[in-house]
């Protein structure tokens, strides 16, 4: 019972955790810096180049950080 109950809430902490998904969002500007989980996110918003959808891996190769509003 201990075992299942493990397992059930590590899948759910798993899936919760944001820095698991392996796509992100970042604003393609020459001063953007930063990544973002959802396309929606506040700190978009004043984006006024193409947002674009890359994997986290090449995010955080180039330097971009995790969105403060996430």
């Amino acid at each position: 019972m201990k075992l299942l109950l493990f397992v059930l809430l590590s899948a759910l902490l798993y899936q919760a955790e944001p820095s698991k998904k392996k796509e992100v969002y970042i604003c393609n500007s020459p001063n953007g810096k930063r990544f973002h989980y959802k396309e929606n996110c506040e700190g978009l918003q004043n984006c006024t180049h193409k947002i674009e959808k890359i994997t986290l891996k090449e995010a955080r190769k180039a330097g971009k950080t995790r969105c403060g509003y996430e």
